[in-house]
This record gives structure tokens, C-alpha cells and sequence, in this order.
């Protein structure tokens, strides 16, 4: 008579089907993790970083600007002339170009302060420091810069340090600010604004400075501050809303999150762009406790990332 039970001989038939099904086990549960990533559904994730690995942090340097430029507002503005405000902590010298040709700007822009100074195309007037006030800046002839896309930008202003003040500045000091101003015509309707500013450093570098981001700073009513509590009257992290925001995140640079936040996420809260990197814009550690964590036990945060588990 045959029997039903089970032999040695068919003990190895058994591991083979066991591991067979846990490899599909987790092949499923990884492809149901990285649907997203791979596309199948949801945005996509360009770039993102996965939770297991925290975005890098860029290093960055506070820099003194000594000079400030805006447009103003609510004022006319027009290739007849542009209202401005201008304000210096140091004596410095000014000059507007109008119609600048882009390589010839960006040519002596990477020229040393000095041949700034002494460009033929620019014809500087020089004050001392002074608070927040107006300037005028008008052209002596009309422009035509014809249609877009233009080789020339409609006015550039440039405030410069004196040459007497430069002798004991740090190598990343800031020696000139140079602010490029689009006026709207009827060839290019923009809106007339700042375009864009560079920074000149006293080493020769040549930086362009970005806007930043800050959510809740478009009123005093606005969610995200708080007045009166522990951290006073700053913006708080759109996210847990109780710590203050202190990191800035790229390449969008929105300013929305604290120290705590930012590693249980991979998109930005205001966008929904992957965060490819962040830098500091306040003085606050990273949390020493989840860090050593993550240190102690990694197997097991992979483990958790991989489930959802946060």
C-alpha cells in the first residue's frame, strides 16, 4: 500500500517552492515600494532621493552685501527713466548702462574691480553711505532693442566700493552689486522688474544671487508665524508647525522646513519637486537623536523605509 506522508527526498522540492515564494514576496512588496519611481503611476520621482538616504547639505557662507537696489513701486517706469531706491553702508561709486550688450557686460563683470572702475562704458559717479533713499536713473538717447530674443539688457545698474576701502576686506567680501533691470515695451510685455543681480567678491568671483522662498512671509496674519511664543515672531515649518523653518530646499528654494522634517521627506511640501539638496538658512543642528539612530541601526531603518514604517 502507498503512503501519503511526506519523505526526505522531498524535503529540497520543498525549500526550492519556500524560497521561491519569498523571493516573489519580496519582489512584490519592492515593486509595489518603487511603483512611483519607475513610473507606473503617481508623477514620477526624477532625482529624488530614496528615504533610506538623507539629502546631501551644500555648505554655505553668510556674505555681507553693503548695498541694497530695488525698482520702486507703484512708480513709472520707462525707457525715459526708472525710479529706484538705493541704500550703501560704505562709500561707493554708481553707474548705469543702458542698452547693454550681454558678452560685453559679462566681459567686464569677470574684469577685477579696478577695470570695472575705469570701463569705457560705464561713467560712475561716487557717493558716501547712506540709508534707504531714491535715485533717478534716466538715458540721454531712446533705445531700440527690437524683438526678442534680445543680445542687449535694458539698463544695468552697478554700485561699487571705493578702491581706498577694498585693502583690508576678506577674500568672500562683497565689492560691487550689479542689478539687471528688464523695462516693458511693447515688443516684450514683461513686467519690468529685476531680473537678476551678481555679486562681485573681493577674491574676483562673480556670483548670481536667487530669490528665496520663505512660506508665511506675505503678511502678519499669514499661517506659519507666531507671535509671543518660544522661537518669537519667526516662520514656523509648514510641516509639524512647531519648530522655526530653518532649512532651504533646491533646486526650488523654498524655505519651509525645520531640522526634524526634512530627512521623512523626499518632495517638497510647496511644489511636490524632488529635493536634490538643502542648505541652512538658521543656526539649528540636525537632531542628534535620530541621527545616531540611523547610525546604530541601519538594517533595521532600511527595513521600516521599505514597508512605509516612519
Amino acid at each position: 500500500m502507498g503512503t501519503s506522508g511526506l519523505t526526505l527526498a522531498d524535503l529540497p522540492n520543498i525549500f526550492i517552492m519556500i524560497g521561491a515564494l519569498v523571493a516573489l514576496f519580496v519582489m512584490l512588496v519592492i515593486l509595489l515600494r518603487n511603483m512611483e519611481v519607475i513610473g507606473i503611476v503617481g508623477e514620477g520621482r526624477e532625482d529624488a532621493w530614496s528615504r533610506t538616504m538623507p539629502p546631501p547639505r551644500l555648505l554655505m557662507q553668510r556674505v555681507h552685501i553693503p548695498f541694497t537696489f530695488k525698482i520702486q513701486e507703484n512708480a513709472p517706469i520707462g525707457y525715459s527713466g526708472v525710479n529706484c531706491c538705493v541704500s550703501s553702508t560704505v562709500r561707493y561709486w554708481h553707474a548705469s548702462w543702458w542698452g547693454a550688450p550681454v558678452r560685453e557686460l559679462h566681459r567686464t563683470l569677470w574684469g577685477s574691480l579696478a577695470d570695472i572702475l575705469s570701463s569705457s562704458q560705464l561713467k560712475f559717479t561716487k557717493s558716501g553711505p547712506h540709508d534707504e533713499g531714491p535715485m533717478r536713473l534716466s538715458t540721454v538717447e531712446p533705445l531700440q532693442l527690437g524683438p526678442p530674443p534680445r543680445t542687449c539688457y535694458p539698463l544695468v545698474v552697478i554700485l561699487a566700493r571705493d578702491l581706498k576701502d577694498i585693502g583690508e576686506l576678506r577674500p568672500d567680501d562683497t565689492v560691487a552689486l550689479v542689478s539687471v533691470v528688464h523695462i516693458r515695451d511693447e515688443q516684450c510685455p514683461l513686467p519690468s522688474a529685476v531680473i537678476a543681480q551678481y555679486l562681485k567678491q573681493a577674491n574676483g568671483h562673480l556670483s548670481c544671487l536667487k530669490q528665496l522662498y520663505v512660506t508665511g512671509e506675505c503678511g502678519e496674519e499669514t499661517e506659519g508665524y507666531t507671535e509671543g511664543s518660544e522661537h518669537g515672531d519667526v516662520a514656523l515649518c509648514c510641516v509639524c508647525a512647531a519648530q522655526p523653518l530653518s532649512r532651504a530646499l533646491l533646486p526650488c528654494r523654498h524655505a519651509c522646513l525645520c531640522a526634524r522634517c526634512l530627512p521623512k521627506l523626499d518632495k517638497c511640501p510647496i511644489c511636490r519637486s524632488a529635493i536634490t539638496s538643502y542648505f541652512c538658512i538658521r543656526n539649528e543642528e540636525e537632531p542628534l537623536s535620530e541621527l545616531k539612530q540611523q547610525q546604530r541601526f541601519p538594517f533595521n531603518r532600511r527595513l521600516f523605509n521599505l514597508f512605509h514604517y516612519h
